[in-house]
């Protein structure tokens, strides 16, 4: 199929669940607490299973080190050149480390994933190697997010509240259910590999099909938090965060695979998952470390709006 032509096929409906999801909390369809139980759902029962499902499940030959060491290099470089980048871009000094986590965390598991699983679709040939090298990537990486946010949003200088609050969150990254889904995932592919042994037919079933209302509910729940307000808040520092995110982060990654030799279906994946929005994660984390949440929430609305433009450059150019 023509790049040109796959392209709407792909991002069409990713972007109309988003709308949806928008339209169906600005009509009053979902209410807050039913956006929020949406959400809920999806982040700790259909996601962790699609993850487990797809890790599982991959043949051997699908893991690719170097592809998770290009994503976690470029991530780490994004990270580096958002410091960098901060002070000419008018962020104040206060905001800065809010403004690099916004910048290397990608919103992976909502977009990333949903994005991926549509251009396989479009193409069946690449979907069997494509989704476990997807997930697989991602895996380690997702650690990766959350301990440079860490990093970033701890501010020096506050005493004990600093490992309090640094506790609070390691805490939580140890039970995060996206986490725990990759090394549970990758747990049953060694007792695959190593011992024969696969989960019962029913389980697995139960888990394949819980798993796969994940692209769809992930989407609308996205595009329900997209309300007006973080829309309309979106200046100065959010422009600035989406230019790093959405241009330089996908040129990082570019440079990155060129030096470690990646082409092909690898750097499709490396370069989709960097083209990606913010995730509402750096606005969470933003909230609960103290950091500028108001440019973290801005920035992830702006970037979710204009990443259909990245997105589909890297579909365009990248998809084999």
């Amino acid at each position: 199929m023509n790049a040109a032509l796959a392209v709407p096929g792909v991002l069409f409906p990713v972007f109309f669940m988003l709308a949806l999801g928008a339209a169906l909390r600005r009509t009053g369809f979902f209410r807050e607490e039913a956006a929020k139980g949406l959400n809920r759902l999806v982040f700790h029962g259909a996601l962790p299973c699609m993850l487990v499902d797809s890790i599982s499940t991959a043949a051997v030959a699908d893991r690719s080190a170097r592809t998770s060491l290009a994503l976690a290099l470029a991530t780490l470089a994004t990270a580096a050149a958002g410091w960098v980048l901060a002070k000419p871009l008018g962020i104040p000094r206060a905001s800065r480390g809010t403004f690099c986590q916004t910048v290397l965390r990608s919103n992976n598991a909502y977009i990333g994933i949903p994005v991926m699983a549509s251009a396989f679709a479009v193409r069946p040939d690449l979907a069997a190697e494509g989704m476990p090298l997807a997930v697989m990537t991602l895996a380690p990486c997702l650690l990766l997010y959350n301990l440079l946010g860490v990093a970033f949003l701890t501010r020096p200088g506050d005493g004990d509240s600093i490992r309090v609050r640094a506790w609070r969150v390691a805490s939580g990254i140890a039970r995060n259910p996206l986490i725990l889904a990759c090394l549970a995932g990758l747990a049953l592919l060694y007792a695959r590999e190593k011992w024969g042994f696969a989960l019962p037919m029913p389980i697995a079933r139960t888990v394949s099909c819980f798993g796969g209302m994940a692209t769809a509910g992930s989407l609308l729940a996205l595009g329900a938090s997209l309300t007006p307000e973080r829309v309309k808040a979106a200046r100065g520092g959010a422009f600035a965060a989406a230019f790093v995110k959405l241009a330089v982060c996908p040129l990082v990654g570019l440079a990155t695979c060129a030096a470690l030799g990646l082409g092909g279906l690898h750097m499709f994946v490396v370069l989709a998952f960097l083209a990606c929005p913010s995730a509402v994660a750096s606005y969470v984390m933003a909230e609960e470390m103290g950091g500028d949440a108001r440019l973290a929430g801005a920035a992830v609305a702006l970037t979710t709006v204009l990443s259909s433009i990245s997105l589909g450059l890297v579909l365009l150019f990248a998809l084999p």
